[in-house]
């Protein structure tokens, strides 16, 4: 094989130096800088308004009212209307009290024809008894109800006025009311215990329970009046299966 020539040599140099020298030129090419698109991508008009149209919608503010209910004409007294207490000075039974229109010993159905579905019912596994709880139904916006009724075996057997039901109570039948006043209109309870953080009086003929809370009424349950005159009524603790103290009254026989 005969040898490059000194020619062919220096050829082949000068090649290879240009080929270096043009990818040492490729790799510092400047970069170009990107374009900016200044075109809008949608209708303007939508893109100003996006931020109302993802917004989800608020929902409108509860505004309370008074309810509407149809009179009782065999009610002696119409809670929302009169000061209980204060006109019967004690001398009054549950029965011949009306709450916007229902009345102790009503059916379930009369209840719902008067006040409509409750907004909460609760009713237990065995169906032994119905709380029907009123609130927003009755134009309260509070979120606890205001009137709670209690239905056994059909039959509206308690009902109790609640904080929330404050606006449709009248003078000293009402939340907030004093001790004293209540011994002054309603005399001395039958008996009076204790529950929770209340203190609870018993006016058992009568058919109400007033539970006080820092010696101010803070609810008022009416339920059918019971005889009180040859009992007397004891109240012992118990303790229920989660632990809970709660109080028991029993009729006991005097001797």
């Amino acid at each position: 094989m005969t040898s490059m020539t000194t020619a062919g040599k220096n050829f082949l140099l000068v090649s290879i130096l240009l080929l270096f020298s043009l990818s040492l030129l490729s790799g510092c090419k400047p970069q170009t800088e990107p374009t900016v698109i200044t075109d809008p991508l949608f209708n303007q008009t939508i893109n100003e308004n996006l931020d109302e149209i993802v917004k989800p919608a608020e929902k409108p503010s509860f505004e309370e009212f008074y309810f509407e209910y149809s009179p009782r004409n065999e009610a002696e007294y119409e809670i929302a209307e009169d000061d209980i207490f204060t006109l019967s000075m004690g001398d009054f039974k549950s029965t011949g009290i009306s709450f916007l229109g229902v009345m102790l010993g009503d059916s379930y159905e009369s209840v719902i024809e008067r006040l409509g579905i409750p907004d909460q019912m609760f009713t237990p596994a065995d169906k032994s008894y119905s709380n029907l709880d009123y609130k927003k139904k009755i134009g309260i916006g509070s979120t606890a109800p205001g009137l709670t009724i209690h239905v056994e075996n059909n039959t509206v057997t308690r009902i109790t006025v609640k904080p929330s039901f404050q606006k449709y109570l009248q003078g000293n039948t009402s939340i907030g009311t004093a001790k004293e006043t209540i011994y002054y209109l309603l005399d001395v309870p039958d008996y009076q215990d204790f529950t929770s953080n209340l203190r609870v009086f018993h006016y058992v003929e009568k058919g109400v329970e007033i539970y006080l809370k820092a010696d101010k009424i803070d609810r008022i349950s009416f339920f059918m009046p019971r005889e009180f005159k040859g009992v007397q009524y004891r109240s012992v603790s118990e303790q229920t299966s989660q632990g809970i103290l709660t109080n028991t009254t029993e009729a006991v026989p005097i001797e």
